[in-house]
């Protein structure tokens, strides 16, 4: 720089090296470097930490509420005691449960309490019907509007039965001893005993099977699940076609499948086909005497056997019905093996 000075001026020039300055911002930058992702570590896992422990008591009430059923309505979820608005949710929704549960309990007395109190005058009713169609001998007229208030009486009858067979299921009061045995067994036999109703329509019923395949549950129950499976694959099957009873172990699942060759369902209908009282064709099933009981029958008792049941279906080709069931390891070596009677043919098709 320049500096006057006496006699002209003076250029001064000073220097330093800058060595120094630079060693300091390769320091700055070196700790720059090393400490940002360390710093970020530590703030992100802490955050992670601390958002992991706040929405402990959500995951508890999450998993809580997902093992809630229609079947466990007692249970509660926890509560926590945080005095926030998270502990003022948990109660709202214990309390909301209390109500559902309560008014789910009154239901099924009702039902429960209705079909059985329907049961005994429904039995009088037909005795009474059929003593007076005896008496009317002679008389074809009137022993034709008798029989045509039997069938009623009788589907009415079905129907009450069907109820009641929900209602025990629902309230899980109809669970007796479970025994382990054969499913593929059980379906065997009982396609060989339906297999006289398949004959009058001129279908051919075919059981096939892998081996055996040991299930857990009330052999009944199974076997009413098998007979209005095998009922409706036959009563909507034309003459001339075919149903298939396949039964397997896959992953470590007892599966069971009835397929036939009938008319099959509507894509429109399948989402519903399980619902109680729901039937695709209600002319036809009404002349039939279905009441479109027995699918919700069929979902109740795999359900409380801790089960599945889906249904794949296209018009004019055939359905399937196929069924999931927890597998069973025998601990005794040997299956139960007793067999149950094939239900008369009111109770077999009570559910229709």
């Amino acid at each position: 720089m320049p500096v006057p000075a006496v006699g002209g001026t003076w250029l001064v020039e000073v220097g330093a090296s800058l060595a120094p300055v630079r060693s300091l911002l390769r320091d700055f930058l070196l700790i720059l470097l090393v400490a940002l992702p360390v710093v970020l570590f530590v703030s992100t896992s802490g955050g992670f930490v601390l958002s992991r422990r706040a929405f402990r008591p959500v995951e508890k009430i999450v998993r809580s509420a997902e093992q809630l059923t229609l079947h466990n309505l007692g249970g509660r979820l926890p509560v926590p005691q945080t005095g926030d608005e998270l502990e003022r949710l948990s109660l709202a929704l214990n309390q909301m449960i209390t109500r559902l549960d309560r008014a789910f309990q009154h239901n099924r007395r009702f039902l429960a309490d209705a079909s059985h109190e329907l049961r005994t005058p429904l039995t009088v009713l037909r005795g009474e019907l059929e003593v007076i169609a005896q008496q009317a001998d002679g008389e074809p007229e009137l022993q034709e509007r008798i029989g045509s208030v039997l069938e009623e009486v009788e589907r009415l009858a079905k129907i009450v039965e069907g109820l009641f067979a929900l209602s025990r299921l629902d309230a899980g009061v109809a669970q007796a001893e479970w025994k382990t045995f054969d499913l593929a067994r059980l379906a065997a036999t009982t396609a060989e005993q339906m297999s006289l109703l398949a004959e009058d329509k001129g279908i051919a019923i075919t059981c096939e099977s892998a081996g055996e395949v040991p299930v857990q549950g009330d052999r009944g129950r199974l076997k009413q699940v098998i007979v209005n499976l095998l009922d409706n694959a036959i009563k909507y099957t034309p003459r001339g076609g075919s149903v298939v009873i396949r039964t397997s172990a896959r992953d470590g699942a007892a599966c069971l499948d009835v397929a036939d060759t009938g008319v099959g369902i509507p894509a429109a209908a399948l989402p519903r086909v399980f619902d109680r009282f729901f039937r695709v064709d209600k002319a036809r099933s009404r002349a039939e005497g279905g009441a479109g009981i027995g699918l919700s029958i069929v979902k109740a008792i795999t359900t409380a056997h801790g089960g599945s049941v889906s249904v794949e279906s296209e018009e004019h080709r055939g359905t399937c019905f196929h069924l999931r069931l927890p597998k069973a390891t025998p601990t005794t070596g040997k299956l139960d093996e007793s067999s149950s009677p094939l239900p008369s043919e009111t109770d077999a098709f009570k559910a229709r």
